[in-house]
């Protein structure tokens, strides 16, 4: 009997032993399945000019409203008789650039695919094609790769332009399906550059873009892809629209979102087109990609049985970002920062606001800051999550808060004396209490999804360091490749205005940027350079020569500039080889104008070089939009 007990006693203990064995195999699992994703690109085309995430740190920094006049050309579609003094009319987040203008021949559109193309999906292209350049990846290099690509949009303005135009006309056009269904604003883009990692759009009205991050996220962890492009785009093509959401009564007669603000009385629309370029952490370290910031956790929930279906439901914002912060680890002292949806609506911020105070502890030591990018650019409505979340990847990349813009007077709905929060006026040194800093992102759409993501700052490893002591000496190739001397002229004057523009660049993080991240065409030509001016010399006596037929010392054309390199074509030489001969350089590049495919990433493995912003390259574009007359 006193056997069978201890046989008994014995089998308990070793059942035991291996529950929590296998508990902490879970939880392994979890942890290397859930690990943090790294924002390894950003690029984003925003109101007024912030047209890159350089360009447009510069204007959240310094505190820049971007909310101007609709653009003259596009009078033309507004709307007259009963609204033509409307207030909300009269100004929003409008682009500077043309929007219809288009490089088709650099996307493989005919001219009348472009026409009947929505200028969203051709800007979500190009925005595309920017990102991965800022990423380190040519364009043309990822072609058969499991990448993934995750759009948000909403408004289909140019397909309802499209059908009024076809009842008189009587004409029907193969492009109006695939220029414009919303499933080709991702297809579109996976087609072109040659992903086979899901394509999938997005429509959850204002959250479009975050939710899009969130599932590009979750397509990650899953192994559906290797790497993804995730964003949004929003265009305000014709006024109607605005014209429709004034009926909400969402929208501001002073055409300003002046959140949290007790004068707050509606936000303003905005469009624009943001892409963030994603890969598990572990994958971006090994291929040696610079790391802007890492996403922690991220979630989606739905606000339900609500006061109404365009109402926000605080309960269910509150328990979105309590599940998403525990996932993340943050949940007992919450985000250092927090880029709220923020709309400026009298209603939406203080159920937001509230929410995430009674999360917050209220004898939390330093505040926690709170922003949103709407009182600067407006409501770019599906593109609103991605504009907010470039935001926050800078703002932890700089380590400064930008200050909120329209707020005076505190809203008397927010429970102000119970939180922690802050709300800086001015931009702000970002003095971390703990490190790493924490932000986190909200974007909740007009239909009731919600979407909330938490990032963390990210080291990178220190830079490499050249240590040949004839370093000074040392020539350093930029390659440009376009597809006409027309077009690499254009690359030129860019470079050469970026160069003038820059003070103590390093020509090794130089070199590396503008070489691999640049696709491949017809036309080939390197230059060599020491240092900063050196190169600008070079461009600038190339520029002055308008022929391009004179030999300009230092710059190698797909000609006999490169006859004095040996015939002898050289394999398998990486950047680490050329360290002890840099000579050898000189046979690779040369290699690469005769036509040899070089893969770019490879030869600078394990270099550890910065990857630094350059110039993006400069579509030739023309002008493609519907004939009015």
């Amino acid at each position: 009997m006193e056997n069978n007990i201890t046989d008994r006693s014995d089998i308990l203990r070793k059942a035991l032993e291996e529950i929590r064995r296998l508990k902490k195999q879970i939880e392994h699992n979890q942890d290397s399945l859930f690990e943090p994703i790294a924002i390894v690109g950003m690029a984003c085309r925003f109101p007024k000019g912030a047209s890159s995430p350089e360009k447009f740190w510069q204007a959240l920094q310094s505190q820049q409203d971007l909310i101007g006049p609709i653009p003259e050309k596009r009078t033309e579609n507004t709307l007259g008789g009963a609204w033509e003094r409307s207030p909300f009319l009269k100004e929003a987040g409008y682009l500077e650039e043309d929007i219809e203008a288009f490089d088709h021949r650099l996307f493989r559109f005919s001219p009348r695919e472009a026409e009947r193309t929505d200028p969203q999906q051709r800007l979500f292209l190009k925005v595309c094609w920017e990102a991965l350049e800022n990423a380190g990846y040519a364009p043309d290099s990822l072609r058969g790769s499991k990448t993934g690509v995750y759009a948000g949009v909403m408004l289909m303005e140019y397909m309802q332009q499209l059908a009024s135009e076809r009842k008189l006309t009587a004409q029907f056009e193969p492009y109006d399906v695939s220029g414009n269904g919303f499933s080709f604003m991702s297809g579109r883009a996976s087609y072109f550059f040659g992903f086979q990692g899901p394509g999938i759009t997005t429509d959850t009205a204002c959250s479009s873009s975050l939710v899009s991050i969130d599932q590009a996220c979750k397509g990650l962890w899953m192994g559906d892809c290797d790497m993804a492009l995730a964003g949004g785009v929003n265009l305000l093509l014709f006024q109607e629209s605005t014209a429709l959401f004034s009926s909400l009564n969402i929208l501001s007669p002073e055409c300003r979102s002046k959140s949290f603000d007790a004068e707050a009385n509606g936000t303003v629309r905005g469009e624009g087109c943001g892409i963030v370029v994603l890969k598990k952490l572990a994958d971006a370290v090994k291929a040696g990609d610079h790391i802007h910031a890492v996403i922690k956790a991220s979630g989606v929930n739905q606000g339900g049985l609500s006061s109404g279906p365009t109402v926000p439901h605080g309960p269910s914002q509150e328990m979105l970002l309590k599940e998403v912060w525990k996932k993340a680890g943050i949940s007992e002292n919450g985000p250092d920062y927090i880029e709220a949806h923020g709309t400026g609506t009298e209603i939406g911020d203080p159920i937001e606001m509230n929410s995430i105070i009674h999360l917050l502890p209220q004898e939390r030591q330093s505040p926690v800051y709170v922003g949103t990018v709407k009182s600067n650019l407006g409501h770019l409505e599906a593109a609103a999550g991605v504009a907010g979340f470039i935001k926050t990847v800078l703002a932890l990349e700089h380590k400064k808060v930008p200050g909120n813009l329209h707020f005076n007077t505190p809203s008397s709905h927010i429970n102000w004396s119970e939180s922690c929060i802050e709300i800086p006026t001015k931009t702000i040194e970002w003095n971390a209490s703990q490190k790493p800093r924490t932000a986190a992102i909200s974007s909740f759409g007009l239909s009731g999804t919600n979407a909330h993501i938490v990032l963390e700052e990210y080291d990178n490893p220190a830079s490499y360091q050249q240590e040949k002591p004839n370093e000074a000496f040392r020539k350093w190739p930029l390659r440009f490749s376009a597809r006409n001397l027309s077009c690499i002229r254009d690359q030129w004057t860019a470079f050469a205005s970026f160069l003038k523009e820059s003070e103590n660049l390093s020509m090794d993080e130089l070199s590396y940027s503008q070489n691999v991240s640049r696709a491949d065409f017809k036309e080939k030509q390197v230059i060599w350079a020491a240092d900063q001016n050196e190169a600008l010399r070079i461009l600038e006596t190339a520029l002055a020569d308008e022929s391009d037929s004179i030999p300009v010392k230092g710059l190698w054309r797909n000609s006999s500039d490169i006859l004095e390199i040996s015939e002898k074509s050289v394999d398998r030489i990486s950047f680490s080889d050329i360290q002890l001969n840099p000579d050898l350089e000189h046979h690779v590049f040369a290699d690469w104008i005769k036509g040899k495919k070089t893969d770019w990433k490879s030869y600078y493995k394990g270099c550890s070089l910065r990857k630094v912003y350059v110039p993006n390259y400069q579509f030739r574009e023309k002008v493609f939009g519907l004939k009015t007359t």
